[in-house]
């Protein structure tokens, strides 16, 4: 979904009379915190997946670990177009995650589509998903909506992602149609 949106916003940017260029103003501070955040998190999966089963407490050290870093990361970027919805979004997603045991409840059923088997079978093993029980807490805020669209394959996405996308859209229209705003600045990465 994020790839599609994305693709999209450029699209829509460009053929509105935005500038391509203009992203290569972009200067975040704390980047280092947001870059760092992923190394954790993917690192976790690439080390730990099929040496250790996922629980409860381990996945949420990883969510905690992981989520505390990209807040920190994005907190002085905030006054950016659409950061605000980006970082609510992932509240959003935290919120849930945490509330289920640091992994976020998956609908493989609920939403219309039919996951592939072995993407349900994938979730018991999985370290950042789960699939979707009968005590789950923040059920609203899971992944229990589908999307296919321009995709062989069905995912599952949240309300928290949704908000996100939106923050993303905003974000590179703006950046494309006026410019990153510190660029005249010169606000460094640090």
């Amino acid at each position: 979904m994020f790839r599609f949106v994305v693709v999209f916003s450029l699209a829509l940017g460009v053929l509105s009379g935005g500038k391509l260029s203009r992203l290569g103003e972009l200067r975040l501070q704390r980047f280092q915190w947001i870059a760092g955040s992923f190394v954790v998190k993917f690192g976790s999966i690439l080390l730990l997946t099929g040496r250790i089963a996922p629980s409860p407490v381990l996945c949420t050290v990883i969510a905690l670990a992981t989520y505390l870093m990209l807040f920190y990361g994005l907190y002085p970027n905030l006054r950016l177009p659409g950061f605000f919805a980006l970082a609510s979004g992932i509240f959003l997603n935290f919120l849930v995650i945490v509330a289920n045991g640091g992994r976020m409840p998956v609908d493989p059923t609920g939403i219309g589509l039919d996951l592939l088997d072995s993407q349900v079978q994938a979730l018991a093993s999985s370290f950042t998903h789960q699939r979707i029980t009968g005590n789950v807490r923040l059920r609203f805020l899971a992944d229990i909506f589908g999307w296919k669209f321009l995709s062989k394959t069905p995912t599952t996405f949240s309300a928290g992602d949704v908000v996100m996308a939106a923050g993303i859209f905003w974000f590179i229209l703006h950046t494309l149609h006026r410019g990153f705003p510190e660029a005249q600045n010169d606000v460094k990465i640090n």
